[in-house]
């Protein structure tokens, strides 16, 4: 997928601009996975030193933690907000996580490091989030991306207005760009819970209707996150 990347996303915006509630998202993201031994006290360094942030030019960044479907110990993630993806990939050359020296070089281990695009417009609030990996052929991806915006509104109208879909390919992301991921954001564990067990009783088809454009789930997790640093 990363080798058409730049392809799909011209041809992404060919084909959906027409729709003027399917757009990509503005700016880009990335993502510093970790392993901490003690995530309560890596996270309270982060947010008592947030150079490195600022060194980077990120405008938002923050911390999501694997609180199920982990995949190693102590399963964390570091994301920046950026304005561009131009910005996230000169950024991501400012610091270099694999020379930090000194505590925080103890705090964690490094897994890998992703540059993000969402293909759709999404809320940043982060909270209470399913996180889904899905294959899909490249001839479904346009497909997918409504089906998960048809999915986002009818959600929404049935009465979590704070429910948003975002749906993020990678750029050099490795093993990422095998999948597109899909981050289901909600404000609470409550409420999360309750859009499950209303999918249980028979609602939201158009959730049905994205997963048969994929070829299945690579992974699925529940990550509790939020921001911690602001330009």
């Amino acid at each position: 997928m990363k080798k058409i990347l730049f392809i799909f996303l011209l041809s992404f915006s060919i084909t959906t601009f027409a729709d003027d509630h399917i757009k990509p998202q503005e700016g880009a993201f990335t993502s510093l996975y970790v392993s901490a031994a003690d995530i309560d006290k890596y996270v309270s360094f982060l947010k008592k030193n947030t150079e490195a942030f600022k060194t980077i030019g990120s405008s938002d960044a923050g911390v999501c933690i694997t609180r199920s479907g982990n995949q190693y110990p102590g399963q964390m993630m570091i994301w920046n907000a950026f304005s561009s993806v131009e910005d996230a990939m000169v950024g991501s050359l400012k610091y270099d996580p694999y020379g930090a020296k000194g505590p925080i070089s103890k705090l964690r281990s490094l897994k890998h490091y992703t540059i993000w695009k969402s293909l759709k417009e999404f809320r940043l609030d982060p909270g209470h989030e399913v996180v889904g990996r899905f294959k899909v052929k490249q001839e479904n991806i346009n497909a997918f991306v409504s089906a998960m915006a048809a999915l986002e509104k009818e959600i929404q109208s049935n009465g979590h207005p704070d429910f948003f879909n975002g749906v993020f390919v990678s750029i050099a992301g490795g093993k990422e760009s095998q999948t597109i991921k899909v981050r289901s954001i909600t404000s609470s564990a409550s409420d999360q819970g309750k859009i499950a067990d209303e999918y249980f009783d028979g609602k939201y088809e158009s959730f049905n209707a994205a997963v048969a454009l994929t070829e299945g789930f690579v992974d699925e997790q529940i990550q509790i996150c939020e921001q911690i640093y602001k330009k």
